[in-house]
């Protein structure tokens, strides 16, 4: 991140990223473009938690079920109707008509061996875990499935929006490696062209049964530095942008050619303490220090002077969009003389060095300013930190996954269309997760009761006691839930999304 940037230099850098030769000879007025910081690894949703490979496959793509974000509702998609037939049980009618990308009709057999691939462990899906209460998909007819659950599952029809329905023609007859640069959705566009690390190219899907996209073509263009997102935004090669610095926002609402738009976004910000010593013995093992952590820094001064008020301050993990969160759990508040004598009676009476694992620039608007602050706030209580920067999205996620990242790192996790505490407890806050460096038995034990119960009120219970263990813990170094800031063309209509997922196919055309 640039910081200083002036309108004219932005200008100047854009013009030097110019579109291929036969998007050029496309009409503009048919093509929207959109800037993404980093490219994705793989076209297979269920094998990524990186946020942009959803984003790219919400547009390819289609799921069972779709939030409607105005009314918080879930609603109809690939399938129209869902009920329980007893506490285990669920049974789906499919929408018919629906076809594939490659013609194909969407049938029963697709839904099965979609969930069926996700939850088969030795295909080592990410996904796996979100719909591991599953037991087992059935075929009633050509429209109609059941499904078998391990006991009750209240996310039942909120984990619908989470799982891409993919062709079990493709997975038969192509395969894995395939799939991987090849997606076969029945969404509202097609893949046509994937040159890594610069751009995407989406054509209209013209026989998709729902709305069809106001513009014939989607491009996503991989453009790693703001400055240069932001310059693009302005001299017109690219209409929408997301995770604007705060700093920069005036630039954009100042050019006459852009603006941006805000929206509370189900993404928790942290700073993940290594508790489980998955990269090795660590200070953070110690309660006393990740409590020190925690005490040290002025996170409501930072939200206001550093994020200019782009954050809402949270005790633990949980986003306070999301179900089970609990309001009367209060937030750490700096306390540095106590944070020093915490890490004193914890064997560290000169403070201590630990190393710092960033560059989630791509993550988070002004990530970059508020880990100065931070750093700066801990080493006031003796944590002093040394930063290794990593600012590519997968090799940074690829390292917390194997175990390889620092004993305290940068984060942030998206919830995406799932509205409820488990979204993150279960990926981010249980042992043994590919994503988790916490582990505590008793709390396991609260998320698996809280996901095992179709009662609301004993849910919220649950999830309270478990927000009050993890805030007692320190589990991780807790910070806010953010704001997203889009940056967005005056050609174009679009209104910041909630769960955060950017779909091209609600873009218009703005009015003149």
């Amino acid at each position: 991140m640039k910081r200083g940037i002036t309108l004219a230099s932005m200008v100047l850098a854009g013009v030097s990223l110019l579109a291929p030769a036969d998007l050029v000879a496309q009409s503009r007025d048919e093509t929207v473009i959109y800037g993404l910081q980093s490219d994705v690894q793989t076209w297979d949703p269920p094998n990524s938690v990186l946020r942009e490979n959803i984003i790219l496959g919400y547009n390819v793509f289609d799921h069972l079920a779709a939030r409607d974000l105005r009314t918080g509702k879930v609603g109809p998609s690939l399938a129209i109707s869902w009920k329980n037939l007893d506490d285990t049980t669920w049974e789906v009618k499919l929408r018919q008509g629906v076809k594939f990308h490659d013609g194909s009709p969407f049938t029963a057999k697709d839904v099965k061996a979609s969930f069926d691939r996700v939850l088969n462990p030795d295909n080592k899906l990410t996904a796996r875990g979100n719909h591991a209460k599953i037991k087992s998909v059935e075929i009633v007819d050509d429209h109609t499935v059941r499904f078998k659950t391990d006991g009750p599952y209240p996310l039942f029809v909120e984990r619908l929006t989470a799982l891409v329905m993919q062709s079990e023609k493709v997975m038969k007859e192509k395969g894995h490696e395939w799939m991987q640069e090849n997606p076969i959705g029945t969404g509202p566009y097609k893949l046509v062209r994937w040159n890594k690390k610069q751009e995407h190219v989406l054509v209209r899907n013209e026989d998709y049964w729902g709305p069809k996209p106001a513009y014939k073509y989607a491009r996503i263009r991989i453009i790693p530095e703001q400055a240069t997102q932001i310059a693009e935004l302005i001299s017109g090669g690219v209409d929408i942008i997301k995770a604007v610095p705060p700093d920069q926002m005036d630039v954009i609402n100042k050019s006459g050619q852009a603006r941006t738009t805000i929206s509370p976004i189900l993404r928790t910000a942290m700073i993940q303490l290594d508790q489980a010593g998955r990269a090795g013995a660590n200070p953070f093992q110690d309660r006393r220090v990740r409590l020190a952590a925690n005490l040290a820094v002025d996170i409501d001064s930072i939200i206001k002077h550093v994020l200019n008020g782009l954050g809402d301050r949270v005790a633990t993990t949980v986003n306070p969009m999301a179900f089970g969160f609990d309001p009367g759990l209060k937030p750490f508040k700096q306390d540095l003389a106590q944070a020093k004598k915490l890490l004193a009676d914890a064997g560290y009476p000169n403070g201590l060095d630990v190393a710092f694992l960033r560059g989630q620039a791509w993550a988070e608007p002004g990530v970059v300013q508020t880990s100065d602050a931070i750093v700066s706030d801990l080493a006031k209580a003796g944590i002093r930190t040394k930063a290794r920067m990593v600012g590519e999205v997968g090799p940074f996620t690829n390292l917390v996954r194997d175990g390889k990242a620092d004993p305290m790192f940068e984060w942030t996790w998206g919830y995406y269309s799932i509205f409820d505490a488990d979204a993150i407890f279960f990926d981010v806050m249980t042992c043994n997760q590919p994503y988790s460096v916490y582990c505590n038995k008793a709390f396991d034990d609260l998320v698996i009761q809280g996901r095992s119960t179709l009662d609301a009120k004993r849910r919220t219970e649950i999830y309270a006691k478990a927000q009050k263990l993890i805030h007692d813990d320190a589990a991780y170094l807790y910070k806010w839930s953010l704001r997203g800031v889009w940056g967005v063309s005056n050609r174009v209509e679009y209104e910041a999304p909630r769960d955060e997922v950017d779909r091209m196919w609600i873009v218009t055309p703005r009015k003149k």
